[in-house]
Parts: structure tokens; C-alpha cells; sequence
């Protein structure tokens, strides 16, 4: 089993992924970031991936390749809609005195 990880973690994780990738992180004015990171943390400690944290986990990582963080999704995602599905990761250029709104899964139900 891998070392279960904590909270400090996984936040530097998905700093990283957004520095990486030149996104931001939610803004957390409401403590959606913490929420989206101990969800992380959560399906690592469990499965051991990080499993993204609004789509149910099938826990088999080769059927849950597509929504291990940051998803096959994110990108076309933040492109279209400025954010990713979880509302995580954002374009640099997202407006955070807007509304985020809830955007269409592009995940296909098998």
C-alpha cells in the first residue's frame, strides 16, 4: 500500500499541477479548495491515485486513467469554460467575481 498522504500533500500537488500547466487555483473564498483537496487526499488514501474528486471511482486505475487529477478533461475544459469540471484548476484569466456555473461532463457513462 503507498504512504497515505496528508492534506499538505496534496494541496502541493495540485499547486504544482497548476503551476505546470499555467492555471490557477480556485480562489477559495468559500473553502471549495480545501473541500476539492481533502476529496483528493481522501481517494488517494483509499485507492491510492488521486481519483478526481466529483466523479465516482470505478477503483481500478487502469478504468479510471481518464479522471486521475488533473483529467484527461481539464484542459479542454479550462479552455472552453475557464475552469475545470470540479472547479479546481482555472485559466489564469478567470474572473472570480463572476459566478462559476456547473459545466457538461465530457466523461462518457460506460
Amino acid at each position: 500500500m503507498k504512504k497515505q498522504k496528508t492534506i499538505e500533500d496534496v494541496r502541493t500537488y495540485v499547486e504544482r499541477i497548476s503551476q505546470r500547466n499555467e492555471w490557477r487555483l480556485h480562489d477559495n473564498h468559500d473553502d471549495t479548495l480545501e473541500m476539492l483537496i481533502e476529496g483528493l487526499q481522501a481517494n488517494f488514501n483509499r485507492l491510492g491515485y488521486f481519483n478526481c474528486p466529483c466523479r465516482d471511482s470505478q477503483e481500478d486505475p487502469s478504468l479510471d486513467r481518464d479522471i486521475i487529477c488533473p483529467c484527461r478533461y481539464a484542459e479542454p475544459d479550462i479552455k472552453e469554460f475557464g475552469h475545470c469540471y470540479c472547479a479546481l484548476y482555472f485559466d489564469p484569466g478567470f474572473d472570480f467575481a463572476k459566478p462559476i456555473t456547473m459545466i457538461p461532463e465530457r466523461r462518457i457513462e460506460t
